[in-house]
Order: structure tokens, then sequence, then C-alpha cells
């Protein structure tokens, strides 16, 4: 019991640092919401689809910098890990205003794995491309707090880097913290706050976010819980 009250100590210790050793200041401050909506359904115990409409405010929230719809598709391999893909599709606000075509494909690899009864910690790992070649890879430690059956708590840390002649640099990175509350049998509210912050440019950001969010999940079809 104390080896693994140790380990569990570690890990904590390791997410912690991972959490606070980035920088959150930028040359410039913005502030932004971002809500959507989400359904998802389980075709089998390792199978699942879902489907996302997300829009999102910037420049002190005062106008729509992008909205778009993710479609994805995950598979659980084993009791830890599950690989996922998903492609977006909307638009976004360019440099001069206007708005242009938003799309990506995202291919991820993601270990969860329970630290305490009630607390959990996951590892995801995520690569993804634009039509204009442009690659991004996505590295993001989180820890979730079961409070209560109707209660849940995530705090994430996601670190962006992105390919150069050099090799891949550090772009940005964020830092989440976000609440979901079960209203009703497979129904959720998320509400989070959100820390992001541009490295490396000519005009560096930090942009703070207040998330809200509804998801609903289907019931699975074989009738299996």
């Amino acid at each position: 019991m104390t080896s693994i009250n140790i380990v569990a100590k570690l890990q904590i210790a390791a997410f912690a640092v991972l959490f606070c050793t980035q920088s959150v200041f930028g040359q410039w401050t913005d502030y932004g919401t971002w809500s959507g909506i989400s359904l998802s359904q389980k075709l089998s115990n390792q199978l699942e689809v879902s489907s996302e409409a997300q829009a999102r405010l910037d420049y002190d929230a005062s106008r729509l910098g992008s909205a778009f719809a993710n479609l994805s598709v995950s598979r659980k391999i084993s009791p830890f890990w599950k690989l996922s893909s998903a492609f977006r599709l909307g638009a976004s606000r360019a440099e001069d205003f206007s708005f242009q075509t938003l799309s990506r494909i995202a291919v991820s690899a993601k270990y969860k794995h329970p630290i305490t009864s009630n607390i959990s910690m996951s590892l995801r790992f995520q690569y993804q491309i634009k039509p204009d070649i442009k690659q991004t890879v996505r590295l993001s430690p989180a820890l979730y707090y079961k409070v209560s059956k109707k209660m849940r708590i995530a705090i994430s840390s996601e670190i962006f880097a992105k390919p150069s002649l050099e090799g891949f640099y550090h772009s940005g990175s964020r830092f989440r913290i976000l609440a979901k509350h079960k209203v009703s049998k497979r129904r959720w509210i998320s509400m989070g706050y959100q820390i992001e912050r541009e490295k490396h440019t000519p005009d560096p950001w930090t942009q703070h976010v207040f998330i809200c969010s509804y998801d609903l999940e289907l019931k699975q079809r074989n009738g299996k819980k």
C-alpha cells in the first residue's frame, strides 16, 4: 500500500510540473468564449463515434473567430489505450478579417490510467495536418477527479509543436480547468477556464477563454451498459 501511495504522489507531482512550467504572459492579451454541443454514440464497448459543433468568439468576445464541426471515431484497444481519428470542417477569420475555410485531419493516441479510486491521469499525443500541409503535434497530460456521481473535474495542459527547417519547435501552450456536471441520464454540461499562449512569433499573445458546452451520450445500440 505504501509503494502504491508513493507512485501516485510521484505521478501527480510529475503532472504538476508539466502544468506549471509554461509561462502565460504574452505581448498582448485577449479574452474569448468557446461554446459547443456534442453528440456521442457507443457502437460497442470498444468503438465510439461522436460529432461536435463549436463556435469561438475572440477580440474580447466581440466577434466570431471560428465556427466548425468535428466528426471523430475512437477505438479502445486495451484497458488503458485508445486510438482516435477526427475530421474538422468550418470557417475561421483571417488576418484581413474575412472568413476562410477551416479544415483538418487529426489522429491521436491516448493513455489513461487510474491513480486512486477517484483520481486518474492521461497522456494524449495528437498529430494534425491541414490542406496547406501545415502540421502540428500536440502533447496533452491531464488529471481527472471524480467528485461525485454527477460531478467531474479535469485539469489539463497542452503543448503545441510545429515543424521548421531545424525540426519541430514549441509554438504554444494551453492550461485548462473544466468542471463537468451530469444534468440527467447521459446528459452533461461542462464549464471551464483556459489560458492559451502563442510563442516564437513577432507578436505573441495570451488568450483567456471561458468554456461552456453541452454533451449528449446516446444509448449503446446493443443495449449493453
